[in-house]
């Protein structure tokens, strides 16, 4: 069998010619980014205020779990009701979070525990 030494053909970008398409993909990128920077943040928040190695790892996983938990919730939401609606009500939940804990930080409240 042979392979093709070409990483991608002119195929490979015509989904992007659909315009619902790449503005739904580039949400998606974007709010992505958002996400790495977010945990990238917070680790390098907790590595800076405590020396343990095991709280950057439950820093990690704190992170990680919500999803994991309640992705079978979120789904079963998200077919009841709008999605458009849904989505907006969990990046705003995640802005609040965000805001919250910019704040805490720049007020000198935070801590390993909060």
């Amino acid at each position: 069998m042979r392979r093709d030494s070409r990483p991608f053909t002119a195929a490979t970008l015509i989904p992007l010619q659909n315009p619902v398409f790449r503005s739904i993909w580039t949400a998606t990128q974007i709010s992505s980014l958002g996400w790495l920077v977010q945990s990238v943040a917070i680790s390098w928040l907790m590595a800076t205020i405590s020396a343990s190695d095991l709280m950057v790892a439950l820093v990690q996983a704190a992170s990680t779990l919500p999803a994991f938990f309640l992705s079978i919730v979120a789904g079963a939401i998200a077919d009841s009701f709008s999605r458009r609606g849904v989505m907006l009500a969990g990046h705003c939940l995640i802005a609040t979070a965000s805001t919250a804990l910019a704040l805490s930080v720049g007020l000198g409240f935070v801590s390993p525990w909060l």
